[in-house]
Order: structure tokens, then C-alpha cells, then sequence
């Protein structure tokens, strides 16, 4: 076991809630579809996704699905 994997997300502040987002946004749904998923605006969407680059130190949307995959957040 990778210990690094298992206390980077936490250390990050990484929520149950985050890793919804990045699964939504890895199936590639839309903004209006995370909204009505998390039940929050589409204009809200955009907003965690930023946030979620800056909390995992990423440059763009693609790179944090990657991140996400490398350290376990998701399963293939």
C-alpha cells in the first residue's frame, strides 16, 4: 500500500462531496447535469470545479480527473 495515495486527498481537505464532483466530471455529464446531481446552480458547478483544481494544486480539468485517478479517488 502506497501510503502517500491514502494521506495526500485527506491532507488536501478532499470531502465525500469533491469526490462526486470529480466522478460526474470524469463520466463527462455536464455542468446542468453535476447541478441537478448535487442539487446545487449550474453557476455553483463551476465554482467547486476551480476550487477543487486549486485544493489539488492541478492546472486544468483533465489534469484533476488524473490526480483523482493516481491517488485512488477513482476506480477504473
Amino acid at each position: 500500500m502506497n501510503r502517500e495515495k491514502d494521506v495526500v486527498p485527506s491532507i488536501m481537505g478532499i470531502d465525500t462531496q469533491d469526490i462526486k464532483m470529480i466522478e460526474l466530471i470524469a463520466e463527462g455529464r455536464t455542468y446542468s447535469e453535476i447541478s441537478e446531481e448535487l442539487k446545487v446552480k449550474p453557476s455553483k458547478v463551476e465554482t467547486l470545479r476551480k476550487l477543487l483544481i486549486s485544493k489539488t494544486r492541478t492546472r486544468n480539468t483533465a489534469s484533476l480527473v488524473s490526480f483523482a485517478y493516481r491517488y485512488g479517488l477513482l476506480k477504473v
